[in-house]
């Protein structure tokens, strides 16, 4: 899609995990965990376009500022690299993320996480869809990370550009 009709904003997502790199890997590396801890995913399943490991069709229900919800199905692509994630959203209204997700060992079993995702939508849909992400990506951390530590440190940021 083309300025000035969409734009993008970075949602960065920083968690500090007192257990070791390789326990955090262990959930983050794994699809079904990751996908279906996210807080609106109601449906996972391998994508039927590309069914490669990496590629799955995924099905949440979504919220609209409380007043009624839908269904809304989404195709991703999860690959798994050697410190983490790499991860690509395609959803409606030609809505766009791409995220990058790793792990590193900051001293002995303690491990920062680090999630940054730029999402690019709409203009005017930008607010509310990245809103949603920004929620689903958090909850998803916390329930995934909860399997492995009960601690939390999550901070949330948000950056806005018009690239």
């Amino acid at each position: 899609m083309v300025w000035p009709l969409t734009l993008r904003r970075t949602v960065i997502l920083k968690k500090v995990l007192h257990v070791p790199t390789e326990k955090v890997l262990a959930v983050l590396q794994n699809p079904n965990v990751l996908l279906a801890a996210n807080s609106v995913v109601i449906n996972v399943a391998p994508d039927s376009l590309e069914p490669s490991n990496s590629w799955y069709t995924v099905t949440g229900v979504i919220s609209f500022a409380g007043l009624f919800s839908f269904q809304a199905k989404y195709r991703c692509r999860l690959d798994l690299v050697q410190d983490g994630l790499d991860m690509e959203v395609f959803a409606a209204a030609g809505t766009r993320a791409k995220g990058r997700y790793r792990a590193r060992s900051i001293e002995t079993e303690v491990t920062e996480l680090k999630g940054e995702v730029v999402i690019e939508s709409v203009f005017f849909m930008l607010p509310y869809v990245s809103s949603i992400f920004a929620a689903a990506h958090i909850s998803g951390l916390e329930i995934s990370t909860t399997r492995v530590e009960n601690r939390t440190n999550m901070s949330l940021v948000f950056l806005s550009s018009v690239a």
